[in-house]
């Protein structure tokens, strides 16, 4: 055994090394985790918006207003989902949607579709949080630590 006490102090610093590391790792593997539940949200999120639009369900005075200004979204359309992707800006998550669609669609048409799809990721990911949003269309949607934005739809 040494007398001079050098064991303990290699022991207690390989210790506290292995602890910071642990601590480190962990809090990098929840946010990481975090950051991919919002990614599966946005995507479930992304296909009901897409599901809605492939039945063509709406309320019946949206239905009417299409049947009068857009009938086109009054059919079912065959929209494909390209990528869903999560940007990082630091504490702000932004989610980026591209879609394609056979189907020839006006600027207008494909506003209204982006803006669904957009409103369910939204909703699917606050419930996905249990956050409790204070607006309708789910525009302060949280998790549990990112504030979550969804940008314009890309069409290719």
């Amino acid at each position: 055994m040494n007398n001079k006490g050098q064991i303990t102090v290699e022991y207690i610093l390989i210790v506290g090394i292995i602890i910071i590391l642990f601590a480190t790792i962990s809090h990098i593997s929840i946010i990481e985790s975090e950051k991919n539940t919002i990614l599966e949200s946005a995507q479930i999120g992304t296909q009901i918006g897409l599901d809605k639009n492939a039945y063509a369900m709406y309320y019946n005075d949206t239905f009417n207003d299409y049947m009068i200004n857009y009938p086109r979204l009054t059919f079912p359309l065959e929209i494909k989902v390209i990528n869903v992707t999560l940007l990082d800006n630091g504490n702000v998550q932004s989610i980026q949607v591209v879609l394609h669609s056979n189907a020839y669609l006006t600027s207008n048409q494909k506003e209204i579709i982006s803006s669904r799809i957009n409103y369910y990721i939204r909703k699917t990911i606050s419930e996905t949080f249990n956050q409790e949003n204070n607006d309708l269309y789910y525009e302060n949607c949280k998790s549990n630590n990112f504030k979550i934005e969804t940008k314009k739809v890309k069409w290719v």
